[in-house]
């Protein structure tokens, strides 16, 4: 999974979308150069939500306060675009494998 954030000077970076690509593919070419689109919030059901409390009362360790922070950001799209980019997400990983 990669993500991709937008860092502005004037106010709060925040991540503008995420992404899956199969490693499998790109251990056997070494790279890859392909056109990704990028998803929605992942949805999170009550286990998800349960395990997220647990981790954010993890005050020193710095990964689950990042993984915390990463699955609460929302992302703003309309939509269209989040139709768009499923079926686009679903053609990608079709030309990957």
């Amino acid at each position: 999974m990669f993500q991709v954030k937008d860092y502005c000077f004037a106010r709060e970076d925040r991540i503008v979308g995420v992404g899956v690509l199969q490693l499998a593919n790109m251990i056997e070419q070494g790279s890859c150069a392909c056109w990704v689109q990028l998803g929605r919030r992942f949805h999170i059901d009550e286990t998800g939500l349960i395990l997220l409390r647990i981790l954010s009362q993890r005050q020193t360790d710095e990964i689950a306060r990042e993984f915390v922070r990463l699955k609460s950001e929302c992302r703003y799209e309309t939509e269209s675009t989040i139709a768009a980019s499923m079926s686009n997400q679903q053609l990608a990983a079709n030309r990957i494998s």
